[in-house]
């Protein structure tokens, strides 16, 4: 096993500063529709179609269904085809999906002429140019591409040249996974404002495109500050007393460094909030210990504590042209560091903050923890968090691959809860100080599944799948020479054997067992749809499902959600793709 800790210092504020405009910037973007009546102008071999359906392994394969809906409506065009559309020389946050046909490569070119290759290589053993999300001479910090005929997210966060500065891709999120950060790019600059996209070789399509151009005009500021600093313990005030008072004045800053030289306090701001346009601004405050936020005599951030992250705490108000009263609180503890933060974003604006820099101190670096897989498979026992549940899955198993393909089984259910590829796994939840809360996380953008058991008796095919089985019993596992597990249940008077393992891009799954009216859920999801027969792709070509093409599963819907089941009579094989 392989170790690697890496501590994250004088970037932890900015990074947290992007990931915070991105999410704050996804409101009040515009789409530039892919109709051929819109925006893009279209050279070459362009179809505008609803749907597009490719192929994981056949380049040639393509099914389209006719366009009803300009803004649902996605364009495919094959080598030499190209998308222009004017935006202008400005920053810009641009959001879209595609898809590619095997072997297919294409490009997307940023206003100033800076490309970022959008390529086949979800199979690339090596990390170059050729992958996915690469610019220029600069290869993507993780391959996450996803397999031919899958759609793929790309989100982009550019800044242009300044007179004495290079343009930078400030952020470039490929599947859910950052590839480019904090990256600057040493060509210069051409006079091209267009934003265009570009079929290279093979057959590409484009949908959901997306951009907002970004300005560092500040619309909002501060007037008529003051502040009360109180003595306080660790506990929150019942009130705010006037015998408690230890300084009150009026201020031209937001700072915490008024309460300096005091173990704990309490920092009490009002002033007005200048708004210099109407729109939604998103707030957002950084602090240790607690804070809370009132606009215009309402409560928008309730008093809470912050974690020793000090992670941003976000709201979003609609505020008129104007002044609006706010109140600010700050209770600081009597064993963290001090630290407040103030931000405010709005559509078109950047992230900019409404305190004084020193005010927010840089947190203490906290280092990641990660297991890298190296030479056979690594095994990791841990809680899992999924999200939308309130408690942890206590009985996991995480297994990763050197070949960057990863997975992990909830041994209490006998289920899959998720697979990726890329990094493995980061558990400095587990391993640093006191190991709480015991989180594994993956590395990589990880699909989740259903989260119920994969392996249940239906007497009633009708019948809703069961969240567990109480006749399934994990008993243990063995490992093969490569270090993965076979998985053994005890399931009534027999035995069911489970193994995964990484096999052409994918995950290939064997269970083993011969019990009556048992079955096994390959995959739930919203849609379930063949591509050929004994290939499937779910939700919306999320990822793939391929089965013996001579097998007879089962696609039934229950309770809104479909589901791919197969008989348990002996040996069954399927394999995911993504």
């Amino acid at each position: 096993m392989k170790i690697r800790i890496a501590f994250q210092t004088g970037c932890l504020l900015l990074a947290a500063g992007l990931i915070f405009s991105l999410k704050a910037q996804n409101r009040g973007m515009t789409q530039l529709t892919t109709d051929g009546n819109g925006p893009f102008q279209l050279s070459g071999d362009w179809k505008t179609a609803g749907s597009a359906v490719m192929h994981p392994d056949k380049a040639a394969f393509l099914k389209t269904t006719p366009s009803t809906d300009k803004n649902a409506s996605l364009i495919v065009g094959k080598t030499g085809a190209k998308a222009t559309a004017a935006l202008g020389l400005g920053d810009v946050v641009l959001k879209m999906d595609f898809m590619l046909a095997p072997g297919s490569n294409a490009a997307l070119t940023l206003p100033g002429g800076y490309t970022i290759r959008l390529n086949d290589s979800w199979r690339n053993a090596r990390m170059d140019v050729s992958v996915s999300g690469s610019t220029g001479t600069l290869a993507p910090l993780q391959n996450a591409a996803k397999a031919p005929g899958l759609w793929q997210s790309i989100t982009v966060q550019f800044k242009r040249a300044g007179q004495n500065t290079a343009a930078q891709l400030e952020r470039v999120t490929l599947n859910d996974v950052v590839i480019q950060e904090n990256t600057f790019l040493s060509t210069p600059p051409t006079p091209e404002t267009a934003l265009s996209l570009e079929v290279v070789a093979g057959t590409a399509a484009f949908r959901n495109v997306f951009y907002q151009l970004l300005n560092n005009t500040r619309p909002v500021a501060l007037r008529n500050l003051s502040y009360t600093l109180y003595k306080a313990g660790n506990d929150k005030p019942k009130e705010l007393l006037a015998e408690n008072i230890l300084k009150k004045d009026t201020t031209s800053i937001l700072t915490r460094e008024w309460g300096m030289g005091n173990n704990s306090y309490y920092l009490l701001y009002d002033g007005q909030l200048d708004v210099a346009q109407e729109a939604d601004y998103t707030f957002q405050l950084a602090y240790m210990s607690n804070a809370a936020l009132e606009i215009d005599g309402k409560t928008v951030l309730p008093y809470q504590w912050n974690d020793f992250l000090q992670n941003y705490v976000p709201v979003t108000v609609h505020l008129t042209k104007g002044l609006h009263p706010f109140r600010l609180h700050h209770h600081k503890f009597t064993w963290r560091r001090p630290g407040l933060g103030m931000f405010v974003a709005t559509q078109g604006v950047r992230q900019y903050p409404l305190h004084v820099t020193s005010s927010l101190p840089e947190p203490t670096p906290i280092p990641t923890i990660e297991v890298t897989p190296n030479g056979k498979a690594e095994l990791v026992r841990s809680f899992i968090q999924r999200k939308g549940e309130n408690r942890k899955r206590t009985h996991c198993l995480s297994v990763g691959t050197p070949d960057d393909i990863h997975y992990t089984l909830d041994l209490n259910r006998g289920s899959l809860l998720q697979f990726w590829k890329g990094e493995f796994a980061n558990v400095t939840d587990m391993w640093y100080e006191r190991g709480e809360p015991q989180l594994l996380y993956p590395m990589g953008s990880a699909i989740t599944t259903g989260g119920q058991t994969d392996i249940a008796v239906l007497n009633d095919l009708n019948a809703a799948w069961p969240d567990s089985s109480a006749n399934l019993t994990f008993k243990g596992y063995r490992l093969n020479p490569a270090g993965i597990p076979t998985v053994t249940y005890r399931a009534g008077d027999s035995d069911i054997t489970d193994e995964i393992i990484p096999e052409n891009g994918g995950l290939t799954r064997t269970v083993n067992g011969s019990l009556p009216n048992v079955y096994v859920r390959l995959v739930t999801g919203k849609s379930i749809s063949p591509v050929e027969k004994g290939l499937y792709e779910i939700d919306g070509q999320r990822y793939y499902v391929r089965i013996d093409s001579k097998s007879k599963p089962l696609v039934r819907t229950v309770n809104g959600q479909q589901e791919l089941l197969l008989p348990l009579s002996g040996q069954l094989h399927y394999s995911l793709i993504w």
